[in-house]
């Protein structure tokens, strides 16, 4: 499987003439398009508008999560709607399966921070802040093992905002961390053998990472890209001599 992913866009009022040339013919380039958050700067209806008319021209299934951007809109259902009206599949908190390809699932969250401390090691801090943020990582951490125990493909994508691992964190400052993705999320995906994950929100970390227990994790944050990420997502060996057959 072939994919295209980006996160991060921030749409204010246009899409960059950069995205705009690059997205001509990324049909020929991939079978889905993944969306890692923060399509919008402010979560507001006009820049929803302008990034679904952008992504309506992409003939692709689309798949995204919602970002700490776009989560800012106070019109939720409105915003989700334009997007599903674009063609964009919004995970959260669910999964997907894409036609002709049976073997694939995608579970998607948006996540949080929370940082990366180990669970027997930190208390949860006393700020009052920081306690929020540790309830909603331990929630969303939840949510993702739940819709990736409801899933039975051979196959397994997760798509986040927030990182599950400080690997591709690597480049932003450290005391950022706790602010950027958090350990819970990696546990998850370690405990499900999950085999790629894609996550942004990391403006100037690293690419490529892995979590503790050897996951493949890829930020694809435009800033890092400067524009979209392209990446290969093995088959199962039978299903590989199916298409080359094909």
């Amino acid at each position: 499987m072939r994919i295209a992913a980006i996160g991060d866009l921030h749409v204010r009022t246009f899409v960059p003439t950069t995205l705009v040339k690059q997205a001509v013919d990324i049909e020929q380039a991939a079978d889905v398009l993944i969306i890692a958050g923060d399509i919008t700067n402010g979560g507001r209806i006009l820049e929803v508008e302008i990034a679904a008319e952008f992504l309506d021209r992409i003939d692709l299934p689309k798949l995204c999560v919602l970002g700490n951007h776009d989560r800012r809109t106070t019109r939720r259902r409105h915003y989700v709607a334009l997007l599903r009206e674009a063609g964009v599949r919004v995970l959260d908190g669910d999964t997907v399966i894409l036609p002709g390809f049976p073997e694939v699932g995608f579970a998607g969250v948006g996540g949080s921070g929370g940082g990366f401390w180990p669970e027997e090691a930190e208390p949860t801090p006393s700020n009052r802040a920081i306690q929020a943020m540790a309830v909603r990582a331990r929630r969303e951490a939840a949510r993702l093992d739940k819709a990736l125990n409801a899933m039975e493909t051979p196959v397994k994508v997760a798509i986040l905002h927030f990182a599950p691992t400080t690997t591709t964190l690597v480049g932003e400052p450290v005391v950022k961390y706790p602010l950027l993705g958090n350990s819970a999320l990696g546990r998850v995906v370690d405990k499900h053998q999950v085999d790629l994950v894609f996550h942004g929100h990391s403006h100037i970390g690293s690419a490529e990472g892995v979590t503790p227990g050897g996951v493949p994790v890829r930020n694809v944050a435009a800033s890092i890209h400067q524009g979209f990420s392209f990446h290969s997502l093995p088959l199962p060996v039978a299903r590989h001599h199916e298409r080359l057959a094909g």
